[in-house]
């Protein structure tokens, strides 16, 4: 039944802990009151009797002290309390009984004094046994009913008025003290479940309480990553637009210098062919070299256009745009090998990712060709099974990368944080590897969910 319910398990252990702890005043008022009786039953009852009954008494004490001894109440476990139970309430049987001899070996039949004695004795026995032996109420039966019960039989037995009055007496005090001890038993077990009740409850809060903790600790290191994420996306922001307007003035630089200025000298050539016509003496030369100042024009547009969005990329796809990323690499820094694996199908591509494929792989080619001072690059394109895996890896200087990510510089700069960002927007995962002297790995992946 305890199995079935563990809390009764552990109410009784502690009531089995409560008997242990209040038994050796149990003890000690044996050995006093047995003491008291010998000494005021010595000149009324047979000495032998009074010294078999006492050394009964001693063993009975003795046995229980060496039981109280091997079993201290703090040792006592779950399994072992059905155990004591038992051996308990047998050494309280015991014990009764022997106070029972008391009785029917020990009773002064012509002494109503030593008579008056034992009773007060016994029943101060038991009444002591009420409040040590009522966390085992079984124990305090055994006991009380053993020691008085004798007494109750030999008052009736004598007859008369004033010895059935005792007896009956005896009877409702066994009453009485019993109805004591179930009350004391009871609300023992009250107080065990009460306790056990509020040691669950503190646990659980304890627990609840832990979770909130964690909880509000997460819910911090997410408000701190968000303000983290929040002033990134306002340094980007801000990046972006100036970099929008840096574009902007870049290529109004550009046709400024370039186109208008190609424009400007093909005007003043065909002005010139007008002017000869008028004049009835044309001249070729100044349509030719409209010509060629036209067809350069026209290779700026192609270049400006280029840089702007590579028509290789609409035209041939991803792949193809990064052999030629490549190549153009190759020719503006020729110290540098490239290293190309390809493994990849265009159409395993999403259309998407090929235009953010390329700004990483142009950004990164620029920070090797600004800052690495490297002479061999590999450049790795694969799809391993459903990742898309985009790697540059440089044998350069390499850098610090807590350095880096502690400056001001990667906060407001727009190199790694633009791959990042690229990467992240578009659903993937960015990292980057790097040593001082052992070069730089920048690689994005990204998954089909993207």
């Amino acid at each position: 039944q305890m199995e079935d319910h563990p809390e009764l398990g552990r109410t009784h252990l502690e009531l089995v802990r409560q008997a242990l702890k209040l038994a050796p005043a149990g003890v000690l008022a044996t050995l006093v009151n047995a003491s008291v009786l010998v000494a005021v039953l010595w000149q009324s009852i047979s000495h032998w009797s009074l010294i078999i009954w006492f050394s009964i008494t001693l063993c009975l004490t003795l046995q229980r002290t060496i039981f109280l001894l091997k079993f201290r109440p703090a040792s006592i476990s779950a399994d072992q309390s059905a155990h004591v139970d038992r051996w308990f309430i047998a050494g309280t049987g015991l014990s009764g009984i022997t106070w029972g001899c008391v009785a029917i070996f020990l009773f002064p039949v012509n002494s109503p004094t030593h008579q008056i004695l034992i009773v007060f004795v016994l029943c101060g026995m038991v009444a002591g046994a009420a409040e040590t032996f009522a966390p085992i109420l079984p124990a305090f039966t055994a006991f009380a009913l053993t020691a008085l019960t004798p007494l109750a039989i030999r008052f009736l037995t004598i007859g008369g008025p004033v010895y059935i009055a005792m007896g009956c007496m005896t009877i409702f005090y066994i009453g009485l003290t019993s109805f004591i001890a179930i009350r004391i038993n009871t609300v023992n077990r009250r107080l065990i479940e009460m306790k056990e009740h509020f040691a669950q409850t503190a646990d659980e809060r304890a627990i609840i309480n832990a979770r909130l903790q964690e909880e509000i600790a997460e819910r911090g290191r997410m408000e701190d990553s968000l303000r983290d994420s929040e002033e990134q996306l306002r340094l980007l922001s801000s990046r972006l637009l100036s970099t929008q307007e840096d574009e902007r003035k870049r290529i109004a630089g550009e046709l400024h210098d370039s186109i208008g200025a190609s424009l400007s000298a093909a005007k003043f050539s065909m002005e010139n062919v007008i002017a000869q016509m008028q004049k009835g003496t044309p001249d070729p030369e100044p349509v030719n070299y409209s010509i060629r100042v036209i067809r350069m024009a026209i290779d700026e547009v192609r270049r400006i256009v280029m840089d702007l969005r590579p028509s290789i990329l609409d035209d041939h796809g991803i792949i193809a745009t990064i052999n030629w990323l490549c190549d153009q690499f190759q020719k503006l820094h020729s110290h540098v090998f490239i290293e190309r694996q390809i493994d990849i199908g265009e159409d395993e591509i999403p259309e998407h990712l090929k235009i953010t494929i390329l700004r990483i792989a142009q950004e990164a080619f620029h920070n090797i060709s600004k800052y690495s001072g490297a002479e061999r690059v590999k450049v790795l394109l694969i799809k391993v099974q459903d990742t898309i895996r985009l790697s540059i890896e440089d044998n350069g200087l390499g850098f610090d990368l807590q350095s880096i990510y502690a400056s001001k510089q990667y906060r407001t700069g727009f190199g790694l944080m633009s791959m990042k960002e690229r990467t992240e927007l578009s659903g993937g995962s960015f990292v980057i590897h790097s040593e001082i002297g052992k070069g730089t790995l920048v690689e994005s992946t990204w998954t089909p969910a993207c």
